[in-house]
């Protein structure tokens, strides 16, 4: 690779947080003091910040500073540099090798990738060799760059390295997926199969449900998935499962809060593509959109406005809602935006890049590890426990 490319796209990593944290101060500041109250503030936690904020902080227009300067940048060949940056790989890496020219052959052991990293020309690492790191890569051509804070694990014991692997798969299972495409096909396999059963279960891919029943309902769901429907060999999944790695397979985890429990409108929606989500009114969201009195339901502009400005919702919802009921639910978006026309495809398109405008910079990756893959996890730790 090219060292002034190299070079360059460290520079250009640079403007960025520059032009981040002078254009979008205020709402920097709010969450360093937010951070900085809840105990120590380190220079290594500032750089890590700074990073997280440019990157992949959702600001109050639901985009990101990254976002923000690709659109204003005035150079086209910096922008081609840093419209590659809508995706960091975060990871749990073993160093491989030590290249020329401040390269490194890394494994991530979160999502079984091996990857070609550049260190900036101008910043020698003191990596070595079977070091274990946490660290965050940015795509750059044909290799990855470095960003943010490089951490060095303070261990080589294999049990606590996967220990702490199998922790990041559970609390961000898209990091186990991300440039990993033959594992992306084998969740997307099951996400199939597991929404059949979903149907099969509830007899509809989405359901309303009351708080107090959530999480008994989805353990009734995953026990009939794991422990009594037969797979066409005529076993179990749990059977297949523990005869091929000896112990039972580990359900999802669901960690509802607390407050829900009083909400009586909660949709369980389980998508081919996204998975299984969970969505609060959205019994009163679907009404609002198979009615023609909508205008009657108590507070349904405030409902239509909470889906469409909250970045953690997709645009599925709405895309069903179409579907399913088109010229209804143009009517709706008629009223709401007051417009004598609204083109299902071409507004629906708009207002998506207008209020969700990150879809188009993220990629869509399934929404659970495969139990297969979080299990294989914990079984190299505990192996590696017993050899150490």
């Amino acid at each position: 690779m090219s060292v002034s490319l190299i070079k360059r796209a460290y520079q250009v990593k640079t403007r960025l947080l520059e032009y981040g944290l002078s254009q979008f101060a205020p709402a920097y500041e709010n969450i360093k003091e937010q951070i900085q109250a809840n105990g120590e503030f380190t220079s290594d936690i500032e750089a890590a910040l700074q990073d997280w904020f440019v990157l992949e902080h959702c600001l109050e227009d639901n985009r990101t500073v990254l976002s923000h300067f690709i659109e204003n940048c005035p150079d086209q060949a910096d922008i081609q540099l840093a419209e590659q940056w809508g995706i960091v790989i975060h990871g749990i890496f073993h160093i491989r090798n030590h290249l020329p020219g401040n390269h490194f052959e890394m494994m991530n052991l979160v999502n079984d990738v091996v990857y070609t990293v550049a260190g900036n020309p101008t910043e020698p690492l003191l990596l070595e060799k079977g070091e274990y790191i946490a660290a965050r890569l940015l795509p750059h051509q044909d290799y990855h760059m470095f960003t943010g804070v490089i951490d060095k694990i303070p261990t080589r014991k294999k049990n606590e390295i996967y220990e702490l692997v199998a922790e990041i798969q559970l609390q961000h299972p898209r990091m186990a997926f991300i440039d990993n495409i033959e594992r992306i096909e084998m969740a997307y396999k099951i996400q199939q199969e597991e929404h059949h059963d979903f149907v099969t279960f509830f007899g509809d891919d989405e359901i309303i449900l009351g708080g107090r029943e959530l999480e008994e309902k989805m353990k009734e769901f995953y026990h009939y998935r794991f422990f009594q429907k037969k797979q066409q060999e005529g076993n179990t999944i749990a059977k297949v499962f523990q005869d091929r790695y000896h112990q039972p397979p580990l359900p999802p985890h669901f960690e509802f809060l607390d407050n829900l429990q009083q909400e009586p409108d909660i949709g369980v929606i389980y998508d081919k593509t996204e998975g299984m989500v969970f969505l609060l009114r959205y019994g009163r969201f679907q009404d609002i959109f198979s009615r023609p009195d909508f205008k009657r339901i108590k507070n349904y502009k405030q409902i239509l406005n909470a889906y469409l400005e909250d970045p953690h919702i997709s645009s599925m919802p709405f895309k069903r809602m179409f579907e399913k009921y088109p010229e209804q639910a143009a009517q709706v978006f008629k009223t709401l935006l007051k417009r004598k026309k609204f083109d299902p495809i071409k507004d629906l398109n708009e207002l998506i890049k207008r209020y969700k405008p990150m879809e188009q910079l993220l990629h869509l990756t399934p929404s659970t590890i495969p139990a297969s893959v979080r299990s294989k996890t914990f079984l190299r730790s505990l192996k590696a426990r017993s050899k150490w």
